[in-house]
């Protein structure tokens, strides 16, 4: 008697995925770029205006969403709280 086929994962390439981006890319909606960044809805929306903040993606009709490495790396790109600029006294 044979044992049925054990349906086997789908690997990372089968998903889109490459070994060097073990992830799938989320979208963010505002609330949540709020709380990562401890800044305000207002706040974010001038800093995009002024070109201080990645700028969101367009889902559909009014909705917006931020891709999280971006955000990442813009909270990565802030300087410590307490750091002094290099050669300060």
């Amino acid at each position: 008697m044979q044992r049925p086929a054990t349906p086997t994962p789908p690997s990372p390439a089968d998903l889109g995925l490459s070994a060097s981006r073990p992830y799938r890319e989320r979208l963010l909606r505002i609330n949540d770029v709020c709380f990562m960044t401890g800044l305000g809805r207002s706040t974010v929306y001038a800093k995009v205006k002024e070109a201080d903040f990645p700028g969101p993606v367009q889902l559909h009709g009014s909705s917006v969403a931020w891709r999280e490495s971006e955000v990442d790396a813009w909270i990565a790109a802030r300087p410590a709280a307490g750091a002094t600029a290099a050669g300060a006294a």
